[in-house]
């Protein structure tokens, strides 16, 4: 069972990351209250076209500010997963940030769910290791019902057909079997990545909201994996109006 020490969740930490952070220039780094983290090249590019402001949260872990109410954070530049994901969401939480927002890309689990589709889960099965350092198993692991249904709103307006369920979290991506792939697909579980459920229990223990946006890139079905999609609009569409639900978020709280 994880964690292997169970009477953890009241328990002090033996450091904090409001630490870490605050301790390279000795005060707290001005960051935007709404953060959407990213894990793909492209759209890194993108926000460096746009602005050249950054802010150094710790160790080079760099946050471009968007506008006063939204920046970004290039997660994959330090690696992907549950773990990396959890530490910069620590750092931007602990840095002043009230909602963080993953935007990024997932395996399919429902063949009829088309690959231009903003997937938004509402719920994770939680297959790794964070969450369970910071709620237990029996917690439900969730995203901000509030901030889906804004985000909802804005890829409806931006033309995005979108869908809602629940996403699988793993950190075995080698030992996504047959058998769980089959089950998770006939339970109606909508995309498998390797972040959410970590990413969310964050968030949830420290009193933050938290959503996730995601793009199919490829589909599981237990008979073979579908690596390529097709999608009219990707993740690079889906940028802007994720930016706009943050900023209409943010204002409205």
């Amino acid at each position: 069972m994880i964690p292997h020490y169970g009477d953890k969740y009241d328990a002090e930490a033996l450091f904090s990351p409001k630490e870490a952070v605050t301790a390279q220039d000795n005060g707290l780094p001005d960051v935007p209250s709404a953060i959407i983290l990213g894990y793909q090249t492209e759209l890194t590019e993108i926000v460096r076209e746009r602005t050249d402001s950054k802010v150094d949260i710790v160790r080079s872990q760099y946050l471009y500010r968007l506008s006063d109410a939204v920046g970004y954070v290039p997660v994959h530049e330090w690696g992907i997963g549950a773990p990396i994901t959890a530490t910069v969401t620590e750092n931007v939480v602990a840095a002043g940030a009230s909602t963080v927002v993953m935007l990024g890309g997932c395996a399919g689990l429902q063949m009829d769910i088309a690959p231009d589709t903003a997937i938004l889960p509402t719920e994770s099965i939680r297959d790794e290791g964070v969450s369970y350092h910071y709620l237990p198993a029996d917690e439900a692991v969730t995203a901000t019902a509030t901030l889906v249904d804004e985000l909802d709103e804005s890829f409806e307006d931006a033309g995005f057909e979108t869908a809602r369920g629940t996403t699988w979290t793993t950190s075995a991506m080698y030992r996504e079997t047959i058998p769980e792939v089959e089950r998770y697909r006939d339970d109606g579980v909508v995309s498998l990545c390797m972040e959410s459920a970590a990413m969310w229990a964050v968030c949830r223990y420290r009193g933050v909201d938290t959503a996730t946006v995601h793009a199919i890139g490829d589909y599981l079905t237990p008979d073979e994996w579908v690596p390529e999609t097709e999608p009219k609009r990707g993740l690079v569409e889906m940028f802007d109006p994720t930016v706009r639900a943050l900023e209409s978020y943010v204002a409205d709280q």
